[in-house]
């Protein structure tokens, strides 16, 4: 049994727009062969949120770099960071293997132990 239609409006406050209310289409649905100029601004947003949030990252890994000189984990903890970040953005990484994350942290170690061991000219002077 379908309940009345006064019943279910209030309740799903998608169909109680006035457009619903006046028998028309809602605002924002598209007709077939026409632009969907909703969606494509919030695509437009979405690239621009995640734009600016890699930027922001950027820089703030460049800032970390230019103070970390001469500690011993000046790219571990850089790359830990990115690594929580894409794990944070993207969720479906969880599924991946724990051996990917493992793999690039000891990496970062091995980098920082090699600029440890032999540092460059410019890291002598200073």
């Amino acid at each position: 049994m379908k309940p009345p239609a006064f019943l279910m409006a209030p309740v799903l406050g998608i169909i109680s727009t006035p457009a619903f209310a006046a028998g028309g289409d809602p605002r924002w649905w598209v007709a077939p062969n026409q632009t969907d100029s909703y969606a494509w601004v919030g695509l437009i947003v979405l690239f621009l949120a995640i734009l600016l949030v890699v930027h922001l990252y950027a820089r703030f890994e460049r800032y970390t770099e230019r103070k970390s000189i001469g500690t011993p984990l000046r790219t571990t903890i850089p790359v830990m960071l990115t690594i929580a970040l894409a794990y944070e953005l993207m969720p479906a990484l969880s599924h991946f293997s724990i051996l990917l994350p493992g793999a690039l942290i000891l990496t970062a170690i091995a980098r920082d132990f090699m600029l440890w061991w032999r540092p460059s000219k410019e890291e002598l002077v200073q």
